[in-house]
């Protein structure tokens, strides 16, 4: 009988510290998650007729997901630090995830001949 009860011990504090290593674990990777979720920004661009509108024109460093919607009738895209979307036509919407390592002003435009020069461009600004 005092085996038996020396085994069920021994299992229950070896079950009890598996869960107590298991949470120790899972904590700095909720908090990890927590982090990184902290560190994207999304912004909602729309393009009309040669012009961006954007919900925010500055971020903090991270990812920044740009959700760019073409409300115009002519073509657009979306570029930024080397990234550019595709050319959406009317009433089409994409997602363009930048990350931005370093504070700066980052220059964005619509690359379709001569709307840059006609006014679809501006500075995005990362603090």
């Amino acid at each position: 009988m005092s085996r038996v009860i020396t085994r069920v011990a021994i299992v229950s504090v070896f079950a009890a510290s598996i869960v107590a290593f298991g949470a120790t674990a899972q904590a700095p990777a909720s908090a990890r998650a927590i982090h990184r979720a902290m560190l994207v920004t999304k912004i909602k661009v729309v393009a009309k007729d040669i012009k961006f509108k954007l919900s925010a024109k500055t971020a903090k460093r991270g990812v920044v997901v740009f959700k760019v919607t073409n409300l115009g009738a002519l073509k657009h895209d979306f570029s930024i630090k080397g990234r550019t979307t595709k050319k959406l036509s009317h009433g089409q919407s994409t997602t363009l995830r930048v990350t931005f390592l370093r504070k700066g002003r980052y220059p964005y435009k619509c690359t379709v001949d001569g709307h840059a020069d006609a006014g679809m461009k501006g500075i995005f600004t990362i603090k």
